[in-house]
């Protein structure tokens, strides 16, 4: 037990030690902050308005055009089209919107014309000033009051709640289940390869050889991993430290009522009516009671429960994953052969994680049941499932079957570990690593 502590600890001072490390450590939670913060400022941003001159041969749609977000529709003073594309760069204006003279039933021919390519986003809503500008004036032919057809309009903002009272936001538990699984899938991958890394570099090298005469094999390996493991924790629990901070800091530097009156006072184009003024306020007013929700329904997830079962699916499949990396890495020698087997180790966590979008859409299917049951995918499809209320005999289950699986392949690894690691020049395929389970020293 000695010396695999002392292995433990050189690995692990080695490796936070490292620039890289402290360097990510501090930087990335900084990158998370500023990439959430920095969403909302460009959200709120500087776009600046864009006038579009209307140049219609009917005189009737630039009434119908009301403006729109960042958007001002004016008149064409041009005789003709090609007039006004000839003053289009000295009026500085955005675009020419030209309707041709046409039937409303059958609109053909509108086109939006620029100096250079029109954004997605622009042509969208001119598109859809159009289309609601046309519908207008097929009401309007047809007889129908479009005020009274606008009042019967109702936006229904629907709650999920739970029959014992507590609320429930289905998409705060997609964003939690998701983003832990998330963090396993990748972790598992990373600090896997540095235990695949770490062991094959000893053995090509030869320290190994040298090692081996003052450690068992076995001792050399949960050395390795528990030391790369717990730098793993470290970095794990110094981003959350640091994220919190860094976003407590960015907070407390920001009024989000003030960002979304800003929002709403940068949507608005000069000129707008009333109507839209309304029309945006509502729009802010519904923003503001979902996140409102959001932040209600995050509240009643059990957090405590969900960060210890994140480390404990997070440490025991590590640990799972690792000693079978250890185990390939310490059987071949050349880095293509490690590739070869790395496949068949990693395809079970990468099938867990695209399964993730049909568990998220049915967390208590058979398919999520059985995967979250199933020890090489539990760690990625428990955590999917777990915000959405998993029975606690199932959560239970899935958490034994995966010890009991870190025992076994460990005991196997370890096995082929502590021949592999001596020898070379042995051509390894599945059969070879059959017998080296059963070899005896």
């Amino acid at each position: 037990m000695n010396k695999i502590l002392l292995i433990l600890g050189r690995e692990y001072w080695i490796r936070v030690r490292k620039r890289t490390f402290l360097l990510m450590t501090f930087l990335t939670p900084l990158l998370i902050a500023g990439l959430m913060f920095g969403t909302i400022f460009l959200i709120v941003g500087t776009e600046s308005e864009k006038v579009i001159e209307v140049f219609d041969e009917n005189q009737v749609f630039l009434k119908k055009l009301s403006a729109e977000r960042k958007i001002k529709f004016v008149e064409s003073k041009a005789k003709t089209l090609a007039e006004a594309k000839k003053q289009l760069p000295e009026s500085r204006n955005y675009a020419i919107l030209y309707i041709p003279k046409m039937d409303i039933e059958k609109p053909a021919n509108i086109k939006l014309l620029a100096e250079k390519n029109v954004s997605v986003e622009v042509e969208e809503r001119v598109n859809k000033k159009m289309e609601n500008a046309i519908r207008d004036m097929k009401l309007e032919k047809s007889g129908i009051d479009k005020a009274t057809l606008d009042k019967m309009k109702t936006e229904v903002n629907l709650q999920t709640e739970k029959t014992t009272g507590e609320s429930s936001n289905s998409l705060a538990a997609y964003g939690i289940g998701f983003f832990t699984a998330f963090l396993i899938y990748i972790t598992i991958f990373m600090y896997g390869s540095q235990v695949m890394r770490g062991v094959w570099e000893e053995k090509s090298s030869r320290i190994v050889e040298v090692i081996i005469s003052s450690v068992r094999p076995f001792e050399l390996m949960m050395g390795k991993i528990l030391g790369i493991g717990l730098v793993g924790l470290t970095q794990f629990g110094l981003w959350i430290i640091l994220t919190f901070g860094f976003m407590q800091i960015a907070s407390s530097f920001m009024d989000t009522q003030k960002v979304a009156e800003t929002q709403m006072e940068q949507s608005l184009p000069a000129g707008s009516s009333d109507e839209v003024k309304e029309e945006v306020k509502k729009r802010t007013e519904k923003t503001q009671n979902m996140m409102s929700n959001f932040n209600q329904s995050f509240s009643s997830i059990p957090v405590t429960k969900i960060i210890f079962c994140f480390l404990f699916y997070f440490l025991f499949s590590y640990l799972m994953y690792s000693a079978m990396f250890a185990a390939v890495a310490a059987s071949v020698d050349n880095e293509t052969d490690m590739q070869q087997f790395m496949l068949p180790i990693t395809m079970p966590i990468i099938v867990a994680f695209v399964a993730a979008q049909a568990v998220l859409r049915d967390p208590d299917g058979s398919i999520s049941f059985w995967m979250s049951i199933i020890p090489l995918t539990s760690p990625i499809i428990m955590m999917i499932r777990l915000p959405f209320d998993v029975p606690t005999w199932q959560l239970a289950l899935s958490m034994v079957l995966l010890v009991l699986t870190f025992v076994g392949l460990t005991w196997v690894a370890a096995k082929i570990y502590r021949v592999g690691i001596l020898m070379h020049g042995t051509k390894v395929n599945f059969k070879v690593l059959a017998k080296w389970v059963f070899y005896k020293m």
